[in-house]
């Protein structure tokens, strides 16, 4: 047997335990390290060989752009200045927890270079494979499992939670953009796209509302790559169509029927609670106020809304960015040291207490790196679109960017070590497309 089958074979399922068991995975340790750490320990490794060592010594460039590998330096030598100027400890392993929108960006090589390297080919069997890897998922998702074995896993990870939404949506999207290049959108794999998309719809409705909307962006902008297909509507895909809504109800039914967690970060003492720092309506006066308010509304210059969970959001977004003009910190943000002061409270703290996101990926780079990282991050996605543009593929990548990173503008998915990583390796491995896909023939 190969070892470039061997290698291939691993990274097929390596991939596939992130997206069944997510942050359970992630939270396996090995000599006192978790595997998340070391996921983003070695994005960040290979991001400094491919843009510092590599370009020095070869002279090729970070994904044969010149620019983005001159934007990828500024952003973390920028990460550098500030922890050396701020006299925080290069060891502290906090500041690389808090500052893994940078790190991640390693994984872009993964999926352009160095799966090339290894002779990483995708086989028409695994293309239907991860469509059973779906289903698993689904299953797992919506019947969950025994207590017992929750307790065996805690034995080797240290925490134990289903894939939340964001996780779901990475997986779906992750495996359904692979899957339909590979059969170049073909009449088959639209029925099957209808097919798990009435699926996982009525989860995502149950699990996660930014989940349900991102995933309705991907089918929008997927659907015209079939335009030129042969779809009329025959006896074939008319049964395809009515068996879909056949699942969709039956998963509907199924989904509503089981105890799912749904993806929420507040209790029900604090939905309509705001902040500590900031109160508006309380309990005692929502049946006469609240329920007369728009979705969005405004009071005393600042953004509400009736939805608890937004709500929560909005006004943390808006103490982040207040706290920040008033400390003269919009440049440079607070650094990477210490918790955002908008979260040192514990109306903010989630249902475990441990919570200090900002849930949003935007506000986080903004939190951490001011409107410096801001714009650099800008830079590199910019500079990702342009490389995609001159091989005529703007249209995949956006396709995987916007959906993914719209969901992230609601939760702290990218926050986490395997989402943004998976994330980029998908781009990546997009940009070399025509190479990859085409191997495995």
């Amino acid at each position: 047997m190969k070892i470039s089958y061997i290698t291939s074979l691993f990274v097929k399922i390596f991939i596939f335990f992130t997206f069944l068991f997510a942050r359970t995975f992630m939270g396996l340790s090995y000599y006192g390290l978790r595997l998340g750490e070391i996921l983003i320990g070695t994005s960040a490794l290979i991001l400094v060989i491919y843009t510092l060592i590599i370009p020095a010594v070869k002279k090729k460039y970070f994904l044969d752009n010149r620019k983005l590998n001159f934007l990828l330096i500024i952003l973390y030598l920028s990460f550098f200045a500030t922890n050396f100027l701020g006299e925080v400890s290069l060891f502290n392993p906090s500041i690389y927890k808090v500052s893994s929108y940078i790190w991640s960006f390693g994984a872009l090589v993964a999926g352009y270079n160095l799966l090339s390297l290894i002779k990483f080919k995708i086989y028409d069997q695994d293309a239907y494979l991860s469509l059973i890897g779906l289903v698993l998922i689904y299953i797992f998702s919506t019947r969950g499992i025994s207590e017992n074995l929750q307790n065996l896993l805690l034995n080797h990870t240290d925490k134990f939670e289903y894939p939340k939404g964001s996780d779901l949506l990475l997986a779906f999207i992750f495996v359904f953009y692979l899957f339909l290049e590979k059969n170049q959108y073909s009449r088959n794999s639209f029925i099957l796209l209808l097919i798990f998309s009435a699926l996982y719809i009525p989860l995502f409705l149950v699990k996660s509302r930014s989940g349900f909307i991102s995933i309705v962006i991907f089918l929008l902008l997927v659907l015209p790559k079939f335009k030129n297909k042969n779809l009329s509507l025959d006896w074939s895909l008319s049964f395809s169509v009515i068996f879909s809504v056949i699942i969709f109800l039956v998963s509907t039914s199924w989904v509503v029927g089981r105890d799912i967690v749904i993806d929420e970060e507040i209790d029900q003492e604090l939905k309509y609670a705001i902040t500590s720092r900031y109160s508006t309506i309380n309990d005692n006066v929502y049946e006469k106020e609240v329920l007369n308010l728009k979705l969005f509304y405004f009071d005393e210059g600042r953004i509400f809304s009736s939805d608890g969970n937004l709500n929560w959001r909005f006004q943390i977004w808006q103490d982040v960015f207040q706290d920040m003009s008033e400390e003269n910190n919009l440049l440079n943000g607070y650094g990477f040291s210490d918790i955002i002061p908008a979260m040192d409270s514990d109306q903010r703290g989630g249902q475990d207490n441990q919570n200090i996101n900002v849930h949003n990926y935007i506000m986080h780079i903004f939190s951490r790196g001011g409107f410096l990282h801001i714009a650099i991050i800008w830079g590199i996605y910019y500079c990702l679109y342009k490389s995609f543009k001159v091989i005529n593929e703007d249209k995949d990548y956006l396709l995987i960017i916007l959906p993914l990173i719209f969901n992230s503008l609601f939760d702290p998915s990218m926050e986490n070590s395997h989402y943004p990583v998976i994330l980029f390796f998908l781009i990546g491995l997009a940009l070399k497309k025509p190479i990859i896909l085409k191997e495995g023939s």
